[in-house]
């Protein structure tokens, strides 16, 4: 399954908040060698705001072996504070019904069976929320092949391919009715549900 939670929120997860920073900063800084900031063994950025949302899954010792922040379009977030050349088919979203994918990581350490399984859960997290408030779609910056081999219609390339953080990347944008790796979820057995219970309300579309 599939928690949700903010920092308003991440008092409810025991340390689910730290935690997540601690894997971001096995992937980020000590795997990959990118200038992230980290203290303490944590990863962090400025995007890291009341506004964000982390989706995370936890081993049976409660740690964060995989996770994803989403970033509503209409605050900041980092495609258009860092990335814009990389739009050049449509404007920039700046929307409460678009949402960017951030910090996406899976730790490499857990058995193959488990490590396959996770991101096909965290992108079926996000189809399920998306799903449940009417939201448009998701946008985020990523390796072509890792995106289109989960996702195998629907993804809309928003530019060329360029050089970051050291790997050749491309923006996207996904409709929700897309996110959800059907084939994956098929193969290893995901149910529809997989959110253990959805986001608190000031992450929820306004009825």
């Amino acid at each position: 399954m599939i928690e949700a939670f903010s920092l308003a929120t991440a008092h409810l997860y025991q340390d689910a908040l730290a935690s997540q920073a601690r894997l971001r900063n096995d992937v980020f800084v000590k795997q990959r060698g990118l200038d992230h900031s980290s203290f303490d063994e944590l990863e962090f950025d400025e995007f890291d705001t009341p506004s964000a949302l982390y989706l995370v899954w936890r081993d049976d010792e409660r740690r964060v072996r995989g996770m994803a922040r989403l970033l509503r379009t209409d605050r900041p977030y980092m495609l258009a504070r860092y990335w814009p050349f990389l739009v050049k088919e449509r404007a920039l979203p700046n929307s409460s019904d678009i949402w960017e994918v951030t910090r996406v990581c899976v730790d490499r350490t857990l058995t193959p069976p488990v490590r396959r399984t996770v991101f096909p859960e965290l992108l079926s997290a996000i189809a399920e929320f998306f799903q449940a408030n009417g939201f448009v779609g998701m946008i985020g910056v990523t390796r072509q092949h890792l995106l289109s081999h989960f996702i195998r219609e629907g993804i809309d390339w928003l530019g060329d391919e360029a050089l970051i953080e050291g790997e050749v990347e491309r923006a996207f944008f996904v409709p929700t009715a897309h996110i959800r790796p059907v084939y994956f979820c098929q193969k290893y057995g995901i149910p529809g549900s997989v959110l253990k219970e959805h986001p608190p309300t000031p992450f929820r579309r306004a009825a």
